[in-house]
């Protein structure tokens, strides 16, 4: 085999760099939760914007093989018409060189990187007495609070900083730990895409506890300055609400990994050789290239991310090439257009396909290890996850995040956790929520029930809030009515009847108040609650 041939197969799988439809008729078991909606609908992830102005963009390649760059301005180059690289990250994508293995005749796991740090932490003895969740989300916002009044300064953060970041993360790996073994046991739901008020919405308050990335952990495993972690503890802060209530707790997942990682190998081996998973991961591929500069860019449809896998094209230099076997290679040459590209981009293909799967089976690996169930947050993993098994990703929840409840879309840190306050109405929602997906035997199916569900529950909660404002009238009503039995009685002498009228009147009138308490323990009163939190931030908008 020609080395150059050698290279075009694989050379490129070990330089893949992380930069931030329907089914068809042998998938049509899928999930798929686009296939009602619209190109002008709002984008699925929640971003306010319209499908096609989002996740619909990277849906097709932005630009033919070959295509011509725009010309290259200061330190930045064009590796596609719309993609730019800093000349000065080049040197740092692959410091100690780059391994080069022979393509295999099946996908193989890739290996898991891990740092040192992840794994001493994953070997930690259990505490005792774990710290209780409120208490562990004073300590964090303390912290935050502290990282967030860091100088805006490259600096490396100091060593008191960083072991404060690791204390904690440790505390909360932990912690969680000891939720999970209570029994009966809190719900808990892990995905390390959404942002946190995000996820409590979209899975309707059904856990008990949300887990997110502990992104602060994982910047202190790069080389971390008192501008990135402070951006990084300012950014959290905005859920300062939410993280104090407990509800949210960020976890360092490199720690179960470390913990699970010859079980998510052996998974995801297990996955690469279902052909039918592997076949409809390959058909969401969207590949742009090879580029004027000899680049893929790949990334799969309706998944969450937005940012792209790079792998760039290299030839062996034969006059470089020694007698130990050490050669040097280019990259970022000028597109070929009567080389022959098909075997890298097959390679690069099944690369990326195996990618994916891989990354699936090592979030579920994840969730396992803190006692979590995992939901997938795009379309699709969703379908990734249903074509891998239908047992996986088809809880309540996976169901719940599918529905269409615009009424809880963008609701601010802060109302939310007003509105999660109310435990009775929110506990009335669950339980309705796991009555409506009871009867439903698919993932789709359970997803039509929520969203009719939820439509019920709208339409309930509109004809509460007008009970509610009748109840407050007649509170109002009372007191009156009771100054006026007094001038009445003063004059005519009659006390015992007009006591006993106002009395009868007030009776008449209890029902009515204490419909409003119970009305406070009903699903219906958390979207009254949305709806005022809304209004009430439109009012402020106006005002400023």
């Amino acid at each position: 085999m020609k080395s150059d041939k050698w290279l075009d197969n694989e050379y490129s799988s070990f330089i893949c760099v992380a930069s931030p439809h329907k089914s068809t008729a042998s998938l049509g078991d899928a999930l798929n939760p686009l296939k009602n909606t619209g190109k002008n609908d709002p984008c699925w992830c929640g971003s306010s914007r319209i499908y096609r102005y989002c996740h619909k963009v990277w849906t097709v390649p932005p630009s033919s093989p070959g295509a011509s760059l725009p010309e290259d301005s200061g330190d930045s180059l064009y590796l596609s018409p719309g993609l730019r690289l800093a000349k000065s990250a080049i040197p740092g994508l692959a410091p100690r060189g780059i391994p080069i293995i022979m393509p295999t005749d099946e996908p193989a796991p890739k290996p898991i990187i891990l740092s040192e740090l992840e794994r001493r932490l994953a070997a930690f003895p259990a505490m005792d007495d774990p710290m209780k969740p409120r208490r562990l989300a004073r300590l964090r916002i303390s912290m935050l609070e502290e990282l967030a009044r860091l100088p805006m300064t490259d600096n490396p953060l100091a060593d008191a900083k960083i072991e404060a970041i690791v204390q904690c993360a440790l505390l909360a790996y932990q912690s969680v730990g000891s939720i999970a073994r209570q029994d009966p046991k809190p719900i808990l739901l892990w995905n390390e895409e959404l942002e946190p008020a995000q996820f409590l919405t979209r899975t309707l308050f059904l856990a008990d506890h949300v887990l997110i990335r502990d992104q602060l952990f994982e910047e202190i495993s790069r080389a971390p300055t008192n501008r990135s972690v402070g951006e990084l503890a300012r950014r959290e802060l905005e859920d300062k609400d939410l993280l104090g209530s407990g509800r949210v707790i960020a976890v360092p997942q490199g720690v179960a990994m470390a913990l699970g990682q010859n079980i998510a190998s052996v998974l995801a081996g297990k996955d690469l050789k279902n052909s039918r998973l592997m076949k409809f991961a390959h058909s969401q591929l969207v590949v742009e290239g090879p580029t004027a500069r000899s680049v893929l860019i790949v990334n799969a449809k309706d998944d969450f991310e937005h940012s792209q896998k790079l792998w760039l094209y290299g030839r062996i230099d034969a006059e470089n090439l020694d007698e130990s076997g050490t050669f040097k290679t280019k990259m970022l040459q000028p597109y070929d257009s009567n080389h022959d590209y098909q075997p890298w981009v097959q390679q690069v293909m099944r690369d990326a396909a195996t990618f994916y799967v891989q990354r699936s089976a090592e979030r579920l690996t994840v969730a396992d290890i803190m006692g979590a169930e995992y939901v997938a947050a795009s379309p699709f993993e969703a379908r990734l996850l249903q074509m891998r098994s239908s047992k996986v990703g088809t809880g309540t929840a996976a169901a719940s995040l599918w529905a269409d409840v615009p009424s809880l879309a963008n609701l601010q840190s802060r109302d939310l956790a007003r509105i999660l306050n109310n435990d009775g109405a929110v506990e009335d929602l669950r339980g309705k929520v796991r009555a409506a997906v009871a009867t439903a035997p698919l993932l789709g199916d359970q997803t039509l029930a929520i969203t009719q569900l939820v439509a019920d529950i709208e339409h309930a909660s509109s004809v509460l809030e007008s009970n509610i404002r009748t109840s407050r009238a007649y509170s109002a009503i009372l007191p009156a009515l009771a100054g006026g039995a007094g001038l009445v009685v003063g004059a005519t002498g009659g006390v015992l009847g007009l006591t006993g009228a106002a009395l009868a009147t007030a009776g008449g009138l209890l029902p009515y108040i204490d419909a409003e308490r119970s009305a406070r323990r009903d699903a219906s009163y958390l979207f009254i609650t949305a709806r005022r939190q809304r209004s009430n931030k439109a009012v402020r908008g106006r005002r400023v």
